[in-house]
């Protein structure tokens, strides 16, 4: 990165679609770390598509979300992140994990722009259908339309992704493992446009990153809750 006007603050880096050695050590070291602490298990990974662009669309429980995603899967993910959060000397890792700034109090215009910019180019799109951290599905507050937007503009396909819950240190003892479900792609037909249709679409994307979790739980794959 090189410093801008001012010397403060960073440049964005030009990002690469192929894993850096450094991502893949990272990567490859935090999957070892749950591995063998959490029991941290992958199910439908070879549902993602090797190459062209792709949407991932995951539930959001805690903070480290976008990393947890990002073991999940072995491609290069690209993530939207508050531009407030790009301060140093955070921000180079946020560049590093795959994060793009959005000026939020601006609109969404400029972070559509980026995203479908970034399909266009063949990535991986990170997304948080619900916008804000959640511990369940909640039906009455359903998400925004810009998961299906993206996908009927770009013609990617939505890849669901839930993450369970870590199993304490008691429930690991008992054999309670991390999982992680990847669910068959979306596609979103892009004749379907407007408001209305967009947020419908991705109301249904929601329910079937929960119904990931749901199955997992009824195949007793669950976190170790009770």
């Amino acid at each position: 990165m090189s410093p801008s006007e001012g010397g403060r603050s960073r440049r964005r880096p030009i990002p690469k679609r192929a894993m850096s050695f450094r991502y893949r050590l990272f990567r490859g070291l935090l999957r070892k770390i749950h591995e063998v602490l959490f029991g941290f298990t992958v199910h439908g990974a070879e549902k993602v598509p090797e190459t062209g662009p792709v949407i991932l669309a995951a539930n959001h429980r805690r903070y480290a979300d976008p990393v947890l995603v990002c073991m999940c899967v072995p491609r290069r993910i690209q993530w939207m992140g508050k531009k407030e959060l790009f301060t140093p000397p955070f921000d180079w890792f946020f560049y590093f994990i795959g994060t793009f700034p959005v000026d939020r109090k601006a609109g969404g215009r400029g972070a559509l722009k980026s995203a479908l910019s970034y399909l266009k180019d063949g990535w991986t799109l990170g997304i948080f259908p619900e916008g804000t951290r959640r511990k369940a599905y909640d039906p009455d507050d359903p998400p925004k339309g810009g998961v299906a937007m993206l996908a009927a503009r770009s013609g990617a396909p939505i890849i669901p992704v839930f993450v369970d819950r870590v199993p304490t240190f008691r429930e690991r003892l008992r054999g309670a493992k991390f999982h992680a479900y990847i669910g068959d792609p979306i596609t979103i037909d892009n004749t379907k446009n407007g408001r209305g249709s967009y947020e419908e679409l991705s109301t249904r994307v929601l329910r079937e990153i929960y119904a990931l979790g749901d199955a997992g739980l009824a195949d007793g794959k669950d976190g170790g809750a009770s």
